[in-house]
């Protein structure tokens, strides 16, 4: 195998949420659907709020990978209508989740996951039930 070829195999692009899309979505589908405004709607009435901070970062994340008019950013507020947190509340989670480098803050009062953890934050929701 040829050097170039080793590195097209090695090195990928940014977007390597795209790679597995199909296999991610299928497991987020058994918690969630999101609309076509990026909204996040819960299957199991169950999820505890930080079980909801993770899957609405996560759904966003990978309705932004399927649909380019859904932005990946999650604001304080989208967050707080879907976990149903207070604002402060919601911005220590969102805090959490970023020390723990599941999310990243863009700027400030918006969170978003980052793409190659999308994964772990569903399969963290698998881990707890």
């Amino acid at each position: 195998m040829s050097l170039e070829d080793l590195k097209s195999r090695f090195i990928v692009d940014d977007n390597v949420l795209r790679g597995r899309l199909e296999t991610v979505v299928n497991k987020a589908l058994k918690y969630c659907v999101i609309d076509k405004k990026g909204n996040v709607h819960f299957n199991d009435p169950k999820l505890n709020t930080r079980e909801r901070m993770r899957l609405t970062l996560a759904a966003r994340a990978l309705a932004a990978q399927m649909d380019e008019t859904i932005s990946p950013d999650v604001s304080v507020d989208e967050l707080v209508a879907s976990t149903g947190l207070p604002r402060d509340q919601v911005r220590a989670r969102a805090a959490e989740l970023v020390k723990a480098k599941l999310a990243r803050s863009p700027k400030a009062g918006v969170y978003a996951a980052v793409p190659y953890r999308v994964e772990e934050l569903i399969d963290s929701l698998a881990a707890t039930k």
